[in-house]
């Protein structure tokens, strides 16, 4: 055992060291869980949200897309929804939610990159993004900039990469500046050693530094022809190599909510009707939640791959003419979709790599039997919880005097934390947000001691820190009040009906502090302090011998009522 001593100006630390492991407490689920909002079936996609808020830290409305270095495209507005996108905000704000939203490149192919070329353009890029955020009170932003990749080719990679990275670099620090994140979504990318065609351009490694989240796009695997979305082993090695580039804790892995329909053959002649959409090739989009519905309807039963973590069905589809039954043509098509067990696969490498969690497009695309299995994956990788208590031996000090502050962290079935990391935290009528004042860590019996010294009224919390293994642990806030002090600047003897000038000062040091000051139990009047608590009055005693003077101290922001001492004077 042994003791740490921290003297910062207003508080000193003293604290104790042990080791001992607490037991593993049942507690809520990990919040794992974000995703995207999309801009349109908020009327379903907003009960899976609110449904599930006990496994949700942030979610990305899908609403704004980059058409220019100073223009962004309002997707809500232009969807001419009832309902103002500032209550939608509110709603999901209200349920304590963190809001990305997600801006998407829709420029033109080279647009983006050439604008990323020329520092101007790309500050211009970074004041838009700042100034939307900002508009709306966001948490942060996340971009899905996908042009890179599907549009403009890999040999113009080289060059844009120096500009990305530049461009991320600038984003960042106006948005933390800020005290906002920043999220990006990119395609997968690979170690070298996998052989697999990644997508090196978005620069994990450079950018791991600079931002919060990085959600990767584990899905579109297979485009044109059939197969897996995102089949597990290559949405794995993605999770492999990321976090090799940067704190797991903020990798995220997206999970597609949707599947895909092809059609792989045709026999005869389509009706004119279906002449140009049913052929071979053709795909359509199946949402996760219907696809057993679809199965059931064309008399499949569905097959679950076990080495992709997907299911897949066959069936055969009739399309006939509606004025001609003896016109008809069958197709054949191929379904590949994921499920719950899909989910279940996923979601387990949140645990295995200690990921931030896993992020589905789109919220709303799922079954219940899937949230389900992210709950239970959630509930069994929570962090323990930590809970923690605040005492003080006084609630009121004078100014100058030392009070006692004492905090305890233990789990929830009372088993103490020892060796964890505490901040003590104040907050006055000065600050807008709590400060780090020390730090220290707990005793075997969870316990951290601290005597503190506050100069005015302030709030007073101990958080412990928060980890893998534990949640963050806040005390409840204490408010002490410190009752000023005053000195007067009085002789010790005055002559009768003579007058002098007193001056006074309060402290703590403040501006429009009101007192009154009497004489022999008299007013003479009502004073307020200047900016360094400073006020004069003058005194005339009358008549000789002994007269006493006090300040009586009205409670401000800073100080609660006080009270000085008598002071005697001698009157000749």
């Amino acid at each position: 055992m042994r003791s740490r001593k921290f003297l910062i100006s207003v508080i000193s630390f003293t604290l104790l060291l042990s080791l001992l492991t607490p037991a593993k407490a049942d507690n809520p689920p990990r919040k794992i869980l974000s995703g995207w909002l999309p801009d349109y079936s908020l009327a379903r996609n907003l009960p899976t949200v609110e449904g599930n808020l006990d496994l949700i830290r942030d979610i990305s409305p899908f609403w704004y897309g980059l058409t220019g270095a100073t223009t962004i495209k309002d997707k809500y507005a232009i969807g001419k929804y009832t309902t103002p996108v500032e209550q939608v905000i509110a709603r999901l704000k209200a349920n304590g939610l963190l809001l990305l939203p997600t801006i998407t490149d829709d420029n033109p192919k080279f647009a983006l990159a050439n604008l990323l070329a020329n520092p101007n353009t790309r500050t211009s890029i970074v004041q838009t993004i700042k100034a939307l955020v900002l508009k709306y009170n966001y948490d942060g932003i996340d971009l899905d900039f996908e042009t890179f990749y599907t549009q403009d080719g890999r040999s113009s990679w080289p060059a844009l990469k120096p500009n990305w990275i530049a461009f991320i670099k600038e984003l960042s620090t106006a948005l933390h500046d800020q005290g906002k994140l920043l999220s990006v979504t990119t395609p997968p990318d690979f170690a070298p050693e996998t052989k697999r065609a990644g997508n090196s351009v978005y620069s994990w490694a450079e950018i791991g530094p600079l931002i919060d989240r990085l959600r990767i796009m584990a899905y579109d695997f297979s485009t044109t022809s059939p197969g897996p979305i995102g089949p597990l082993p290559w949405s794995e090695d993605a999770v492999k190599y990321a976090v090799t580039q940067m704190p797991a804790s903020k990798v995220y892995l997206g999970i597609p909510g949707y599947g895909r329909d092809w059609i792989t053959k045709v026999e005869g002649v389509c009706p004119k009707d279906f002449a140009t959409s049913v052929v071979v090739g053709a795909k359509a989009a199946v949402v996760m939640r219907e696809a057993l519905t679809l199965a059931s309807s064309n008399n499949a039963t569905p097959t679950y791959n076990t080495t992709h973590a997907e299911s897949t069905f066959t069936y055969k589809k009739t399309y006939v003419d509606p004025t001609n039954s003896a016109s008809f043509c069958t197709a054949s098509r191929t379904v590949w979709y994921p499920d719950e067990r899909s989910y279940t696969a996923r979601t387990n490498l949140v645990g295995k790599y200690r990921l931030g969690g896993i992020a589905v497009w789109t919220f709303g695309m799922e079954n219940t039997a899937a949230i389900a299995t992210i709950r239970d994956i959630a509930k069994s990788i929570a962090p323990d919880q930590v809970l923690g208590t605040i005492a003080t031996d006084l609630e009121q000090i004078g100014y100058g005097s030392t009070f006692n502050l004492t905090g305890t962290f233990k789990l929830p079935d009372k088993t103490p934390v020892s060796s964890l990391n505490v901040r003590f935290e104040i907050k006055n009528s000065s600050d807008n947000s709590w400060r780090t004042l020390a730090a220290g860590t707990t005793d075997a019996n969870g316990v951290i001691a601290v005597p503190v010294i506050i100069a005015q009224k302030s709030q007073v919390r101990l958080v412990s820190e928060g980890s893998w293994e534990r949640s963050e642990g806040k005390t409840a806030e204490k408010i002490i009040s410190v009752v000023p002090s005053v000195s007067l600047s009085l002789p010790a003897s005055v002559k009768a009906a003579a007058t002098y000038a007193v001056t006074g000062q309060v402290l703590p040091k403040a501006a429009g502090v009101k007192l009154t000051v009497k004489q022999n139990g008299k007013s003479l009047g009502e004073f307020i302090t200047d900016a360094i608590g400073s006020f004069t009055f003058n005194i005339a005693p009358a008549a000789t011998g002994l007269a006493t003077y006090q300040v009586i101290i009205a409670a401000g922001e800073k100080n609660t009522a006080g009270l000085s001492d008598e002071i005697t004077v001698l009157v000749r």
